[in-house]
């Protein structure tokens, strides 16, 4: 269990987005991320700064994506919504490209948020895919799962040792 929290978790990671879900009513929710440069560094090792990333929104789980950032963050960054394409079947994204210096080996921004529709079966939308950008090459230079806000991710592991420790005494 402690591999799967810590995976989870994201340690061992050059980045990581921690979101927290909030109900909005009808349908409607909303994900607030905070955005951590861990340590991301080059393959020389040299510091690289986060001044994109994406966040991917399923295809067929979100409808209606609208950005919800409030200020600060939002004059430092430019944000924009790519909504789920119905004909292509194609995800929609959030991305943000920072409109300074970005965010920095050992720093975190928090605020960004999303409101969207789910559609999902499951009570609750959970983890979403992302990306961390290059502006000059726009390449992948890293990616991942966002993450729950640390005491969704306790809660999460408190109820898998619960199911594991009653399984082993069935």
């Amino acid at each position: 269990m402690l591999g799967f929290l810590l995976t989870v978790g994201g340690f061992g990671a050059s980045t990581q987005i921690i979101y927290k879900t909030s109900e909005l009513g009808a349908g409607r929710w909303q994900d607030t991320y905070d955005v951590k440069n861990i340590s991301l560094t080059d393959s020389k090792g040299n510091p690289i700064l986060i001044e994109e990333f994406t966040i991917w929104f399923d295809f067929g789980l979100y409808e209606n994506l609208a950005i919800e950032t409030p200020d600060p963050p939002a004059s430092n960054w430019s944000e924009i919504v790519l909504q789920p394409e119905l004909v292509l079947q194609d995800d929609g994204a959030y991305d943000a490209k920072t409109l300074g210096p970005g965010i920095g080996m050992g720093q975190v921004v928090t605020g960004f948020a999303v409101s969207f529709d789910w559609l999902g079966d499951s009570v609750m939308p959970g983890s979403q895919f992302y990306e961390i950008i290059d502006l000059d090459t726009y390449e992948t230079i890293d990616s991942g799962w966002t993450v729950p806000e640390p005491a969704t991710l306790l809660l999460l592991g408190l109820g898998l040792w619960v199911l594991r420790r009653n399984t082993k005494s069935s």
